[in-house]
């Protein structure tokens, strides 16, 4: 059913001919899904960008952000602008052609930067973008967004809070801003707890130190000092994923960046073997030792250790540079696990983690300091962060990025490169 791609498919990848199916099929208003003939205005004349305007008015901003605020206030779901309706309840999408809206591509990056700045507090996932018809800059705009984490929103000054009832926006009640209030602390202390729960598992592993440390009858790190190192992402909403259907996915192989990782380099030697609410898999060398874990709820966990070794007459000595690659390996599985359940809307929630021992040199390799840095002992955690729309995910690692050298002390020394989008498509062709 075409809806549910509206509401599932990633939105870069919806096509004209999906919104021209949603006309035949004649797709009906819900909880999750509205319908607009068009830019809403306060007359007959319509918006006067439908005229060659370069701005659209406040009544198409208003309009659209009351329909956007009352999804996330609720369910999540999407706003599709340029079809029209029946006057039946609920009402269902009309034909025969979509109404088109020019310079479709141009009003979808303007409209994101203006709901961006009326919605009050920020969506966390808030994506909009104009389909062109064939052969033409004219189209038509889909918005979307998710059930809120930091809800209840509103638009305007003062705020003004919708809710989706039904087909229907209306106003919020005292009731409904009591319910919204505890869903959004509900949500926010279920994704606390499960980063609390990792942290208390790593600190467990930390705990019995490197001679806890099996591969295969073997534990080739005992008696050495290592840097330990976690990176864990949460969906913010259960994604409620099979751990036999995880097993078998090929694409959770790691993306490999254009520089050494830690924890491997993007395959694993043992492959996935399942594990209470997941799937998890090791790898390890000479010098360090990861474990992934996959969780069926929308959980990436990896996490492990360097060990510290002399180079170049410096003991104890780690290169730094290892560690921000495996966040970024982190969030593209996340994006992955978000495609896999049909949910790009769910946001994520990112945090990163050190332990390190009461020695430890880092040296970047490759760069130029004039001695190693000492950093200091003890625990540093850093975010977490949020990853709403996937084109933000850049954004989100930098934050990360910037974070982890910090973190140890350091300036940041190589930054990470990495083409995610076409990593994807690459893994959805495959």
């Amino acid at each position: 059913m075409t809806l549910r791609r509206i509401l599932e498919t990633p939105l870069a990848e919806l096509t004209f001919a999906d919104i021209e199916e949603l006309i035949r099929e004649e797709a009906q208003e819900g909880p999750r899904f509205e319908l607009k003939r068009g830019l809403p205005a306060n007359d007959q004349q319509g918006d006067r960008w439908m005229t060659g305007g370069r701005k659209f008015g406040n009544p198409a901003r208003d309009g659209l952000a009351k329909e956007v605020v009352a999804l996330a206030n609720a369910y999540g779901g999407a706003v599709v602008v340029g079809i029209d309706e029946t006057d039946d309840h609920p009402k269902r999408a009309r034909g025969p052609d979509p109404f088109l809206i020019p310079r479709v591509v141009e009003c979808g990056e303007r409209m994101q930067e203006a709901l961006d700045a009326v919605i009050d507090p920020p969506l966390p996932v808030l994506e909009v973008r104009g389909i062109e018809s064939p052969g033409s800059n004219e189209g038509v705009l889909v918005i979307r967004t998710a059930a809120s984490t930091q809800g209840p929103h509103g638009h305007g000054e003062p705020p003004l809070a919708y809710m989706r009832r039904g087909s229907r926006s209306g106003p919020m009640t005292m009731r409904d801003l009591h319910s919204a209030f505890f869903e959004t602390r509900t949500r926010g202390e279920r994704i606390t707890a499960l980063l609390d729960e990792r942290q208390r598992a790593f600190a467990d592993l930390v705990a019995q130190g490197t001679r806890g440390i099996f591969v295969g009858d073997e534990r080739p790190f005992i008696n050495r000092e290592a840097v330990w190192f976690r990176c864990t992402l949460v969906a913010a909403e259960n994604l409620h994923l099979r751990a036999d259907d995880l097993s078998r996915q090929a694409e959770f192989i790691r993306p490999r960046p254009h520089t050494t990782a830690g924890f491997g380099e993007g395959g694993f030697i043992r492959g996935w073997r399942p594990r209470l609410g997941g799937v998890e898999s090791f790898d390890c060398n000479g010098r360090q030792f990861g474990r992934w874990f996959i969780g069926d709820r929308g959980i990436v966990d990896a996490y492990g250790l360097v060990a510290l070794e002399e180079f170049r007459g410096i003991p104890y000595a780690f290169p730094p540079q290892i560690f921000p690659p495996v966040a970024l390996q982190v969030i593209a599985l996340g994006e992955r696990l978000r495609r896999i359940a049909k949910r790009p809307e769910v946001e994520l929630v990112i945090e990163c983690e050190f332990r390190v021992p009461h020695t430890a040199n880092a040296i970047p390799i490759g760069s130029t300091f004039p001695e190693e840095v000492r950093v200091t002992d003890g625990t540093t955690r850093i975010g977490p962060y949020s990853l709403g729309n996937i084109e933000d995910w850049r954004a989100t690692f930098i934050e990360l990025e910037r974070g982890i050298w910090h973190g140890l002390g350091l300036s940041i020394q190589n930054r990470v490169t990495f083409d995610m989008e076409r990593w994807l498509s690459e893994i959805a062709r495959g």
